[in-house]
């Protein structure tokens, strides 16, 4: 599946925007502010209703505006699909979403087709918090399963309340009986989150290892590093680990006020000869096996989906030797549709692209309506 139209309305920078997209790689280029991430943000919001730099629709919306479209022709080899979706973000954000002019549900659209976003930033998924990493799977979990998207959320809210009920637990008693009913909750959500994100770590890191051998020549690993201790992917023998693990630390919980074991203190490890990129990869190290995590998010999702997701790459090509842009492109031989941002026509970048110059609030074929 591939983008072959998109139409903007009142959406970051465009008052208006229709554009025909073609198949295989398109570049878009232009000056830093001309609306080149937009683009590729619309594209991303289409596939998930979410926005990889926004956390408010608000946000989205033109400056002045309370609500935004988008549409979208959706083409494979044989069929033709249309996505409408209308956003109004005040006074609270509600959506109205047409799949062939059938009004249909977020899930709906989630299983339809997926699209991965890829920008500089992405590399504190390496470099930053274990509070990154764990939103890395997240994201590719919530859009997989529909239960982990519903358990998140519950498992988080349950792991404030037992915060709060640890502070008051360590001088009031009465707090016990509550503390013991959120640690029973914790647990059994706790674990089917855990046994969720170690299936797909074991799918991702086959995934991430071909693909960094591919990119960079060398070898990786991706392991999952959790706060229960060692566990195994048999959903019964997390839930004793992470019991047993659990009554192990309570009284420094209640010390601290603070749940310290669990999903939400974890880590993934993405190492190279048993060290850290973190810490030891160099700078094109960690490009390079970000990249690679990000086109292994890719394969999951297809695998998922049982179509190719669209790749979106924003500004990436500046962080790129021309080897590792001729690799990229390379997707295109596999069947994938890539959109590229850059503020610079890279030279020797192997596979062609269509090209596209972003200006004014528009986008133009190159060449055509081009300013003086």
């Amino acid at each position: 599946m591939r983008f072959a139209f998109m139409l903007l309305r009142d959406f970051r920078n465009y008052p208006y925007l229709e554009i025909e997209i073609p198949p295989g790689a398109s570049l878009f280029m232009g000056l830093n502010a001309q609306g080149k991430t937009n683009l590729l943000e619309a594209c991303y919001y289409v596939s998930c209703l979410s926005s990889p730099r926004a956390e408010r629709e608000s946000d989205l919306a033109s400056w002045g505006k309370n609500s935004f479209s988008l549409a979208a022709r959706l083409e494979d080899s044989d069929s033709v699909t249309t996505v409408k979706i209308d956003t109004v973000t005040t006074p609270s954000v509600r959506r109205k979403i047409q799949i062939n002019d059938r009004h249909v549900t977020r899930q709906d659209l989630l299983a339809l087709f997926p699209c991965v976003y890829f920008s500089p930033d992405d590399l504190y998924i390496i470099k930053g918090s274990s509070g990154l990493r764990r939103k890395f799977l997240d994201s590719i979990l919530s859009r997989q399963d529909p239960v982990y998207a519903r358990l998140l959320p519950r498992y988080n809210d349950t792991v404030s309340r037992r915060n709060m009920a640890l502070k008051k637990a360590s001088f009031d008693d009465s707090w016990a009986k509550t503390l013991e009913t959120l640690d029973e909750l914790v647990i059994s959500l706790g674990s089917r989150l855990l046994y969720k994100r170690l299936g797909l770590v074991e799918v991702l890191s086959a995934f991430t290892r071909s693909t960094y051998k591919f990119i960079a020549g060398g070898d990786c690993s991706v392991t999952y590093t959790s706060t229960v201790g060692e566990i195994l992917p048999d959903l019964a023998g997390i839930k004793s680990r992470f019991q047993g693990k659990l009554q192990e630390v309570k009284a420094e919980e209640l010390t601290r006020g603070v749940t310290l074991t669990g999903p939400h203190r974890d880590d993934l490890l993405v190492s190279y000869d048993s060290k850290s990129f973190r810490y030891f990869g160099s700078q094109g190290q960690q490009r390079s096996v970000v990249l690679a995590l990000k086109m292994a998010e890719a394969r999951c999702l297809e695998q998922s989906f049982k179509t190719r997701p669209v790749i979106l790459l924003d500004d990436v090509f500046s962080e790129l030797d021309p080897e590792k842009r001729s690799k990229v492109l390379s997707l295109c031989d596999f069947g994938y549709q890539v959109l590229i941002t850059s503020t610079e026509l890279p030279k020797h970048t192997g596979p062609k692209f269509s090209l596209f110059r972003v200006e004014n609030n528009s986008v133009y074929p190159w060449g055509a309506g081009k300013s003086e």
